[in-house]
């Protein structure tokens, strides 16, 4: 578990620790899941978003303080690997992500970390732990055959997040992101980032409060920070914790004001929607000459009560945006959380936050991760199987070079170029392990890093590659220098071939482990050397440590110590080496009391001569544990043995980072007034998928945002069209104005973000008139062409595309699919504005739309996209820019 030093000097000699159960204990199987309901994964992320080369991922937690895989620095079994103070200055570790596409199937928050009262120079120290933990469920499936159909092997597998925030830190700063498995609360703080504005008043900065959910107009601001308690669902949410806008409340918080009762559509009992256009007064008095505090706008919902032409106003609705608050996310606290039905993520969502652990050696507690992954299906069978699928995968799958061990490694010379290559013959070294090295490694090499010799009658094309800090010698020094790759020579795998994994069943007893590691650090007496030295032999000869002795034991002294496998790690072929390692051992977070009492005899503790840190010790270790109550109902073995996988080499194998990923940077550039959040949604949306959407080349992607900027602006967040026109654009609407020519004429105005006079008709009768083709097929619904008006980043409209989005849905995406017919808005919450983009482009084939040409082919993209030329310009201008940033 929690990989602390033993001191023998001191009480507290251990830490968490693992213990198998018994030979005789029966075999259990695991609980049933349907794997049919869980969606294959399509994309991975490191947990925390880290984009450097997969071989660099796994050298960086060598620089943990503890907690390596698959053995602890204190010898003992460890399932996972850590990030804490020691990775801290290589990643960004202010949140934790998914690993990959999945589930959220169980976690738990405490409102406050447990704490063990250690014994710390005769003085009790309570020492805080954080068991808090996120478990995600995911399934891994081999890429389709095409034209086959066999179907490709699959696995189910669990990533593990423990040792999170307390909730307590959350609700102390609600700035903190929630992640969005958590429940929906209803308290929250307005965005410290809100920078809405009203007219006149352009240096107030807050949040606007509107007078409907919908099309709402602005009734006043709250200030960032501002508490809200609020209700509903959508985009928008009715504010619960106020009766109203600031200028109409008295000292003791109720409102002033009064209505006039022939402005007042009635709702129900004292409720009421104003009907008044564009706009109704609330008096001062009861009286038409009294002071007017200020107007509400037309389709405000109020309360109002009393009798006669004035009605006392009570409250006014007002709503907000759901997404510019912080906070407003709630866990279930203090207990562990098994989902009926789980939640779905994706890879790279936000899982949460390291908390802090304190070890009983510890002065103090330190931010921690453990992070792991495992599956209960048979390994085995699924490496056999996936290897047989690998030979039948086209060559183009194929994106590791295997570089043996015994590779030539040419030292750099100044002459070094396509004209004067490198040459075999030139001063070598060679390598002393196997190493995988991946495309995108290869790809992403500088140009002055790569020469190609073409191939001629008598040789194959040959590539040679610049790699610094890779390959290592026999004395484990890294090399610096150029390989060669002789294509349809050097070996390439499939990441779906399992190159080089080995599954290990580990026998090795905690017991033997921790006197394997007492006797190698000198911590035995010749008396417990006499009485313990046969488990560790034991633990010395079993698989798990034999194969270790393979890899990491350099001086082969028979001792491997935590330096050594520290120093392991920190090389890129030791460290892919040791995460191809795939464990059979019992799960480190099942708890039985007879596993840690087996180890009393090796720490020397009895009735007689008791350690109260490990009494204290074994406490912590039931409270930390989960499993027994968890893995009944998630598909887990409830014995808890299962197949242990490093987690980041895991991501590591199937993780493709493109060159051509889109950055935060360059949104931001194209998008200047765009949330932080909103440009975090669409690049978790498009990043990784880059060939599936199609913008799989710069080209596409300018054509892409170029469209969306033209469609929705700089700030690009998902917006419903407005159909305000100008009386001019009215009266050129002939059925519209034929039926409504009072309306078109003189239904009021006002001013639109540009600042320009237009019409405020009803938009309700526009689409029923004008617009009646977004009905499609469905005469006997009027409504269709305004409901279904444009929504989005790009503003798809009209039922047919609203319904070809909702029945197209789960080819693209997982979780539940939004019923886009029945409630439109759903276009615009959430990914839900990307996405329906990304189908649109795809499925009206608009990347075809481009002919290689750019800047002059953004007129046809225009016109596929828009119908006609509205709006070319600004997209031409927006193209330039896109092409200026996506270079």
């Amino acid at each position: 578990m929690e990989n602390q030093r033993f001191d023998l000097s001191s009480p507290n000699r251990s830490e968490p620790m693992y213990v198998s159960d018994p030979p005789c204990a029966p075999p259990q199987p695991p609980a049933q899941i349907n794997d049919d309901t869980l969606a294959p994964l399509k994309n991975w992320c490191h947990p925390f978003k880290d984009k450097t080369n997969p071989l660099l991922q796994l050298t960086q937690v060598a620089n943990a303080v503890a907690g390596y895989y698959p053995l602890g620095r204190n010898g003992l079994w460890h399932g996972g690997v850590h990030f804490d103070g020691g990775t801290a200055a290589t990643l960004d570790q202010s949140s934790v992500h998914g690993l990959a596409d999945g589930e959220v199937v169980a976690y738990r928050i405490d409102e406050h970390s447990p704490t063990t009262t250690y014994v710390v120079e005769q003085l009790c120290v309570p020492k805080p732990f954080s068991r808090n933990f996120v478990l995600v469920r995911h399934r891994l499936v081999a890429p389709e055959i095409e034209g086959s159909p066999d179907e490709p092997p699959s696995l189910t597998f669990y990533s593990l997040y423990m040792h999170l925030r307390d909730w307590a830190v959350y609700r102390h700063d609600p700035s903190i992101p929630r992640p969005a498995f958590w429940p929906e609360g209803l308290s929250g703080h307005v965005k410290a980032t809100a920078g809405d504005t009203l007219p006149g008043h352009p240096r107030e900065q807050g949040l606007k409060v509107y007078n409907q959910a919908q099309h709402g107009k602005a009734l006043g601001l709250l200030s960032p920070g501002t508490p809200v308690t609020v209700s509903g669902k959508g985009e928008f949410r009715k504010l619960e914790n106020t009766h109203g806008p600031d200028r109409l409340k008295s000292a003791d918080g109720s409102l002033l004001g009064y209505l006039h009762i022939d402005y007042l559509a009635h709702i129900a009992g004292d409720e009421y929607r104003i009907k008044a256009n564009p706009s109704l007064r609330v008096r001062a008095e009861a009286n038409i000459s009294s002071t007017t505090l200020m107007e509400l706008p037309h389709g405000t919902e109020v309360t109002a009560s009393g009798e006669g032409a004035f009605r006392k106003l009570e409250r006014v609705n007002q709503y907000v945006h759901f997404d510019s608050l912080d906070g407003v996310r709630e866990p279930i606290a203090d207990r562990i959380v098994v989902l009926d039905q789980p939640i779905a993520i994706k890879a790279g969502d936000l899982i949460g936050h390291m908390g802090t652990y304190q070890n009983g050696d510890a002065e103090h507690p330190e931010t921690k991760l453990h992070l792991e992954a495992f599956s209960a299906d048979c390994v085995e069978s699924f490496i056999e199987t996936s290897r047989a699928w690998a030979q039948r995968l086209p060559i183009t799958g194929k994106t590791w070079l295997k570089l043996a061990k015994g590779t030539t490694l040419v030292m750099h010379q100044a002459h070094f170029s396509a004209t004067y290559p490198p040459s075999l013959n030139e001063a070598n070294t060679l390598s002393d392990a196997d190493l995988l090295v991946p495309d995108s490694l290869l790809n992403g090499l500088p140009a002055e890093n790569k020469i190609t010799i073409a191939a001629t009658a008598d040789r194959k094309t040959c590539h040679w590659y610049r790699l610094d800090g890779l390959l290592h010698d026999a004395n484990g020094t890294l090399l610096d220098g150029w390989l060669r790759e002789e294509v349809g020579i050097t070996p390439r795998v499939n990441p779906w071939s399992w190159e080089g994994y080995d599954v290990i069943f580990n026998d090795d007893a905690p017991g033997q482990s921790l006197a394997s590691f007492f006797r190698a650090v000198g911590q035995f007496s010749e008396g417990e050397l006499e009485r313990h030295g046969d488990l560790a032999d034991k633990s010395d000869k079993g698989p798990l440590k034999s194969r270790l002795y393979d890899i990491i034991d350099r001086d082969r002294d028979g001792n491997m110590t935590a330096a050594e496998l520290q120093s392991a790690i920190g090389l890129p072929a030791h460290a892919q080496s040791l995460a191809q390692l795939i464990v059979h051992y019992e799960s480190e977070w099942r708890h039985t009391p007879h596993k840690w009492d087996a180890l009393d005899e090796v720490l020397d503790h009895s009735a007689s001569t008791p350690l109260r840190n490990w009494l204290a010790e074994k406490e912590r270790i039931k409270q930390i544990s989960w499993w027994n109550e968890v893995a009944p109902k998630v598909g887990l073995p409830v014995h808890g043995r299962v197949y242990h996988l490093h987690p980041v080499g895991l991501g590591a194998r199937f993780l493709v980072v493109s060159p051509l990923e889109i950055t935060f940077a360059q949104l931001k550039m194209i998008f200047p007034t765009a949330d932080d959040s909103d440009i975090d949604v669409v690049l978790g949306e498009i990043n990784g998928r880059l060939s599936e959407f199609k913008l799989d080349t710069r080209l596409r992607q300018r054509h892409f945002f170029a469209q969306i900027k033209g469609e929705v602006g700089s700030s690009m967040r998902g917006v419903s069209e407005s159909w305000e026109y100008s009386r001019e654009v009215l009266r050129s609407f002939s059925a519209y104005y034929r039926a409504y020519p009072i309306e078109a004429e003189e239904d009021g105005y006002l001013k639109d973000m540009q600042g320009r006079i237009v019409r405020r008709a009803n938009q309700r009768n526009i689409g029923r008139k004008h617009f009646q083709r977004l009905n499609g097929n469905r005469e006997s619904f009027p409504d269709d062409g305004y409901n279904f008006r444009g929504r989005g980043l790009i503003q798809i409209t009209g039922y047919e595309k609203y319904n070809g989005f909702m029945q197209a849905y789960s080819k693209c995406w997982q979780g539940a699919v939004p019923n886009t017919v029945e409630d439109p808005d759903l276009i615009n919450e959430g990914p839900n504005a990307i996405r329906s983009a990304l189908w649109f482009w795809l499925n009206y084939r608009i990347y075809d739309a481009e002919c290689g040409n750019g800047f002059s082919d953004v007129g046809g993209v225009t016109r596929r996209v828009n119908g006609g030329d509205v709006g070319l310009e600004e997209r031409k201008a927006a193209y330039e820019l896109a092409e200026r940033v996506l270079t």
